[in-house]
């Protein structure tokens, strides 16, 4: 899970990349795991963010804190 998120990150973290150019750009790519990553990342920014974008990501004890461009901020539990 703890990966899962990490990467969730990085990918809302580069907006100007497209799926197919993420998975293009990893050796042996996976298209459904980058695009499910993808998918996530793009239903949170949607819902927490309003399409604005993530900030940053912090790891805690008991959860994650994802901050939007805005300064709104979110926690989801490991």
């Amino acid at each position: 899970m703890k990966k899962i998120l990490i990467s969730l990150t990085a990918a809302a973290l580069m907006a100007g990349c497209s799926s197919i150019e993420t998975a293009e750009s990893m050796p042996n790519p996976d298209q459904r795991v980058v695009d499910s990553r993808l998918n996530i990342s793009s239903d949170l920014n949607a819902t927490y963010c309003e399409g604005k974008g993530f900030e940053k990501y912090m790891e805690r004890e008991k959860y994650y804190t994802f901050t939007c461009k805005d300064g709104a901020f979110f926690n989801i539990a490991k």
